[in-house]
């Protein structure tokens, strides 16, 4: 595909155009899914530490 300008990612050096990443964050598309998969994980991690917890004694 032709582009008028293309991006380097920050992360994985690869070159994008406007329509294939984030050009402010110069995140290409594949790095940007990456980054919103690791806020998922993290976030789950999180949570799962108060359940099944009572009175600081595992169910």
């Amino acid at each position: 595909m032709e582009a008028i300008k293309v991006t380097e990612c920050s992360q994985c050096e690869c070159k994008f155009c406007d329509e294939c990443g984030d050009i402010k964050g110069k995140l290409c598309y594949d790095c940007v899914g990456w980054e919103d998969e690791a806020d998922d994980e993290s976030d789950a991690d999180v949570d799962d530490w108060d359940d099944g917890w009572d009175d600081n004694k595992p169910n």
